[in-house]
């Protein structure tokens, strides 16, 4: 009798610390905010691309003459933009939302079926420069 009321208390006694890491790691991931100069309309700057860091520069940067940009803006409510490169060069909306995944990192989801959900990665962000690592 002795030895199943100890199992049974190490069992409770275990599933409560467990529910509490638990709990402090949801609570941590919560916690997270994104650099505050991410939230606004980003421009892909492909010839600054390093390895697999993607650099992005806001809209208003002068960019050597290019075929069309994909970009991005991010805005604080939760909303994605995202933007292609249409059909005539001129940039194509698909519309989404972000939701933190971790520190600096969010993940994108687009409203279009053929898109797929995506993380980014934030390697770092100022007012002028922004540099991810984009994964699936």
């Amino acid at each position: 009798m002795t030895n199943k009321f100890l199992s049974r208390r190490s069992f409770i006694v275990g599933v409560s610390v467990l529910s509490m890491v638990m709990l402090g790691c949801l609570e941590n991931q919560m916690n997270y905010e994104l650099p505050s100069a991410i939230y606004k309309h980003w421009i892909h700057s492909r010839e600054e691309d390093a390895e697999d860091v993607r650099v992005y520069r806001p809209s208003d940067y002068k960019f050597p003459p290019s075929r069309g940009r994909e970009g991005f803006e991010i805005k604080e409510n939760g909303e994605f933009i995202q933007y292609g490169i249409g059909p005539t060069d001129a940039p194509e909306k698909i519309i989404g939302t972000w939701t933190i995944a971790g520190e600096n990192q969010i993940i994108v989801s687009l409203e279009v079926p053929r898109q797929n959900s995506y993380t980014m990665e934030v390697v770092s962000c100022d007012e002028r420069l922004l540099k991810v690592r984009l994964g699936l």
